[in-house]
């Protein structure tokens, strides 16, 4: 009878602990277990529309990110796994976090110029990618990159009419007409023939704006994220007979032309950049072996209950 009671005790003890992982009184409140147990982060949207965590610690950072679902958003179900899982690493090494969403040119130039602690989510950064925040400087001359902490494909999207027979490489597509967004990366070689004028880019503000150029036939391509141009679909304001047909008539070049590492990028400029990059470094790897990483980007899908969760 005692072994009984005791084996009930701790499959109610676990019950209580998921339904606390997954439920929170405040919806922006954070959750996340490690081998210390479980932590739940107290979270809070401001007057100014930033969204603020941890609040009490003694070390606060400012981050500016982008409206880049799935992975993150601000008005998606809890700002994307993205935002979960920064607010957890730097909650797990003692750090506030106030984080404000932004065009992502701005956001690049809040951190290049210092305004803002760290860049997230951004790619790998080339040691010659130029500034464009600071003409003749390079972007690590501002910028220090994390450990990778998470994956992404990019590919090239086009008309779903449009001929690609021509395309065998990069190099094939010199002179075509290509919709990028300002100040993003790409991949390495993408961007080095970009920015010696391979590719006749036309440059939009967001992926929705980038797929507008497309969809009016400004550009024959645009390079990114196959699952943020979906979602930017899926979760525009357009009727669900128009989001089905801009879904139609869209594809994905084959193959995707790599998977980018997602991660933080820390200005050099920062009060704490020194000891912040190691520390988030040390708290990346040690959530990725155990499992922590994993474990919020199922739980955040499962809370959402959304296909965009992937």
């Amino acid at each position: 009878m005692s072994r009984l009671l005791l084996s009930c005790g701790l499959y109610f003890l676990l019950i209580l602990s998921v339904n606390a992982f997954q439920d929170n009184n405040n919806q922006y409140d954070v959750s996340y277990r490690d081998y210390l147990g479980l932590h739940v982060v107290k979270g809070q949207k401001t007057p100014k529309g930033t969204f603020l965590f941890n609040a009490n610690a003694e070390k606060k950072l400012t981050l500016a990110t982008l409206n880049w679902q799935p992975y993150i958003g601000e008005s998606i179900c809890k700002q994307g796994w993205v935002m979960q899982l920064t607010v957890a690493l730097l909650h797990s090494i003692g750090y506030s976090a106030e984080v404000t969403f932004y065009p992502w040119a701005r956001a690049v130039n809040m951190v290049e110029s210092g305004k803002a602690d760290i860049l997230f989510p951004e790619y790998f950064i080339e040691p010659e990618a130029p500034s464009d925040v600071f003409a003749g400087t390079r972007r690590l001359d501002h910028l220090m990159l994390s450990d990778v902490f998470g994956w992404g494909p990019i590919a090239f999207i086009k008309r779903r009419d449009f001929d690609m027979s021509h395309y065998t490489d990069l190099k094939s597509l010199v002179n075509e007409h290509i919709g990028v967004v300002r100040g993003y990366q790409n991949t390495p070689e993408f961007d080095r023939l970009m920015d010696t004028g391979s590719f006749k880019t036309v440059k939009a503000t967001n992926d929705m704006q980038n797929l507008d150029l497309l969809l009016n036939n400004r550009v024959n391509l645009i390079i990114g994220d196959p699952e943020v141009i979906k979602a930017d679909i899926i979760n525009s304001d357009h009727t669900p007979e128009d989001k089905k047909a801009m879904l139609e008539k869209i594809k994905m070049v084959d193959p995707i032309i790599h998977m980018n590492g997602l991660f933080y990028a820390v200005s050099k400029q920062s009060e704490y950049k020194n000891e912040l990059i190691v520390e988030l470094n040390q708290a990346i790897n040690t959530f990725k072996s155990q499992g922590v990483i994993d474990e919020i980007k199922y739980q955040t899908k499962q809370a959402c209950n959304s296909e965009l969760s992937e």
